[in-house]
């Protein structure tokens, strides 16, 4: 796909609405984005040890924007959600959008690295998400 930029997002929420949370945002995501695939959703324990457990998926598609739209557009997203610096600071995440990859460059490796991303992104890979257009 010409002048398109193909992006990973990893998703999370550990708030008790999380499942809906995770499903709205799959949708705006895929609103946005072109050719979108998704994982399927899953719970993983909080990196911490002490916050709730999370809802996680990773999404894949291809954007029409270049990368700096594109974060804003998560970040949006997550304020739109009430995600706020004062929950997260107390542990409650509504959503969170992070830009993983990002024309084939890790741009988050910390993030890349962890469980809670793989789990969906290896799932993406098996079902063939990766294989160029």
């Amino acid at each position: 796909m010409e002048n398109h930029h193909a992006c990973t997002i990893g998703l999370g929420s550990n708030t008790p609405d999380r499942e809906y949370q995770i499903t709205r945002a799959i949708e705006h995501l895929c609103g946005y984005l072109q050719k979108c695939s998704v994982s399927s959703d899953y719970e993983t324990e909080a990196i911490n040890g002490k916050d709730a457990s999370y809802m996680n998926a990773v999404v894949h598609g291809y954007s029409q924007h270049d990368y700096d739209t594109t974060v804003k557009f998560l970040k949006d997203w997550e304020a739109e959600c009430g995600r706020t610096q004062v929950a997260t600071v107390e542990g409650i995440i509504p959503i969170d959008l992070d830009l993983v990859i990002w024309d084939e460059h890790i741009k988050r490796p910390k993030d890349f690295e962890r469980h809670y991303f793989n789990r969906g992104y290896r799932e993406l890979l098996a079902k063939g998400a990766y294989e160029t257009m």
